[in-house]
């Protein structure tokens, strides 16, 4: 090998002596790579990697392997045939084209890294990607938003959420809850603006019904404000995320501080905010929904939030009536349940630490 080669691929290397996938590409076929990344949620065992391997068909394109690391058992009566590589590099000639392969951290990345002026070769990235994410991903989980605000501006993060789209309405609330829930459920499939306002005491049901909402309407945005987030809606930057928003449905929980009487508070309020996205001047063009979820009584709710023609729907969420958590109570496990109970009641009934203290309050982002 000559000297400049050898100093170029030097160069393909970090401070760790481990390469560097795209100086590397660069190296081997003098372009820049355009790139495309798969993380399986898969534990990489040795029959597990060489499945993954089967599947991407190295054959297609003459993938010879330049790169091993391998895991060994250091034990002395350890078996050879235990013995595997969980980290490849591939590199294939005639396609113009890398693969990493890499086992960690209970996932395997694959990364593909090819010549854009070579369409067939990105065609069979693509495909194999397809392949891969079809026979060893998971399950898409329903998600929510939470809004972020840094350097002036808002963004959000992806949350995942558990699959509630299997919640009985008709099991775990009172009979007349469910037509709220036709109501709310019709709003949700229109591009209208409008409040929601869902209050009652902790631990009945108010976040769970969210989480079925999140995984009823995965067309939807559900943005989540934190509480002590939510005096951030006064920035004009606020109105600039939302017209990169429109169709959102925003989320505050625990909302008394936010949605009280206007009596003794200033104009510049987040009420105010509120009144504007649902029913202001920019509520048909923004279409966006305001969920908020409270403990106090509604009478101290500022009126105008209450308005018709804003107001998509209102629920006072109440402990069960006694015949609903017997036979829920029953569905669990627990006999001789004949009295009214809220559902973190209900669901707590397994855990001796709940039965002996207050009433847990069942948040957002638990489970």
């Amino acid at each position: 090998m000559d000297e400049p080669m050898f100093s170029t691929l030097l160069d393909s290397y970090n401070q760790n002596n481990r390469f560097k996938l795209f100086p590397y590409f660069t190296v081997c076929f003098s372009i820049l790579p355009s790139a495309l990344k798969v993380i399986l949620p898969v534990e990489g065992s040795k029959e597990t990697i060489e499945s993954i391997l089967r599947h991407i068909d190295l054959d297609k394109y003459s993938f010879k392997p330049v790169f091993k690391y391998w895991l060994t058992d250091d034990s002395k009566d350890a078996a050879q045939s235990n013995d595997y590589a969980n980290e490849y590099l591939f590199k294939s000639e005639s396609g113009q084209m890398l693969i990493h392969f890499q086992s960690q951290f209970k996932a395997v990345q694959v990364n593909f890294l090819y010549n854009i002026d070579l369409p067939d070769s990105e065609k069979w990235i693509l495909e194999t990607n397809h392949i891969l994410r079809s026979n060893f991903g998971n399950e898409k989980l329903p998600k929510f938003k939470v809004l972020v605000a840094a350097d002036g501006g808002f963004y959000t993060e992806d949350v995942n959420t558990l699959d509630f789209k299997s919640v009985d309405i008709n099991e775990l609330y009172n009979d007349d809850f469910v037509e709220i829930d036709a109501l709310i459920s019709r709003s949700m499939e229109r591009k209208e603006a409008g409040i929601i306002l869902l209050h009652g005491d902790p631990g009945t049901g108010k976040t769970s019904y969210i989480k079925s909402l999140i995984c009823r309407f995965k067309d939807k945005d559900f943005i989540f404000i934190q509480n002590d987030f939510v005096k951030e809606l006064l920035r004009p930057s606020f109105i600039t995320f939302l017209l990169h928003n429109k169709n959102s449905v925003l989320v505050i929980e625990d909302a008394e501080k936010v949605i009280v009487s206007r009596d003794h508070a200033s104009d510049a309020s987040v009420v105010s905010t509120i009144l504007q996205l649902t029913d202001g001047l920019f509520s048909d063009f923004l279409n966006i929904k305001v969920i908020c979820t409270f403990n106090t009584d509604i009478d101290r709710i500022d009126k105008a939030l209450l308005r018709k023609g804003r107001m998509i729907a209102k629920y006072n969420f109440a402990p069960l009536s006694p015949e609903k958590p017997a036979v829920l109570a029953k569905k669990l496990g627990h006999e001789n349940i004949n009295s009214s109970m809220t559902l973190a009641d209900i669901f707590g009934l397994d855990d001796p630490e709940f039965n002996n203290s207050t009433k847990k309050n069942i948040g957002f982002l638990l489970s």
